[in-house]
């Protein structure tokens, strides 16, 4: 197994655990046990899932906590993406796109990402941002 695949699952396991655990449970509460994981482990994808729940928290997070969040996101911003890739999470990705946290060497990356792991939804959006942020153009290939 690809060992960035590997990644990825292990990312994603992380991230279904953690909405479970969270469920009912007090904002603040979640946050400050988010922020403490975020702190302490030395288990990249529990890192980054920690990071990527913790700075989508409307409540419970600090402005320091979401900032701390966002300077590790915006450093792993390609397995964050991927993550939001896979879960189609649109909104999100739209906000670290609005943050320019990505170019358009990124988002080639992400729409291929899209593609193979056949997620319309993003693969969609990527498309579009490519075509009003960058454009397509042709090639000529004459001798």
């Amino acid at each position: 197994m690809e060992e960035g695949t590997r990644f990825q699952q292990d990312v994603e396991v992380v991230s279904k655990a953690l909405a479970q655990r969270g469920r009912g449970e007090d904002a603040q509460k979640e946050g400050s046990r988010l922020y403490r994981k975020f702190k302490e482990t030395k288990q990249e994808p529990v890192r980054l899932a920690v990071a990527l729940r913790g700075y989508f928290m409307e409540e419970g997070v600090s402005s320091d906590q979401r900032e701390d969040y966002g300077k590790y996101l915006k450093g792993r911003i390609r397995p964050a993406m991927e993550e939001l890739i896979g879960e189609e999470a649109v909104e999100k990705m739209k906000v670290f796109e609005e943050l320019g946290w990505f170019d358009g060497r990124h988002l080639e990356g992400f729409i291929r990402s899209a593609r193979n792991r056949k997620k319309t939804a993003s693969l969609v959006w990527l498309l579009h941002l490519k075509d009003v942020k960058y454009g397509y153009h042709d090639y000529d290939f004459t001798l």
